[in-house]
């Protein structure tokens, strides 16, 4: 599960939640990023890290509690 103090996701976390290679990780955040950018245009894009409350969405992690 990610670590909830961190704003982006990694490979390694990728790969330990959904059971794929690195190169398969890779994969998946790069089309999230590009799915991200395409919703909303002015959205940070790191290199080999995705957003992690959007990999929390596309990957069916509970909503969190806000105040």
């Amino acid at each position: 599960m990610t670590s909830t103090n961190s704003l982006f996701v990694g490979v390694d976390v990728v790969r330990a939640d959904l059971g794929v290679s690195k190169a398969k990780a890779y994969e998946i955040i790069k089309d999230l990023n590009r799915q991200l950018k395409e919703v909303n245009p002015r959205a940070v894009i790191v290199s080999g890290k995705v957003n992690r409350i959007w990999y929390e969405e596309a990957v069916g992690y509970p909503k969190r509690m806000t105040n």
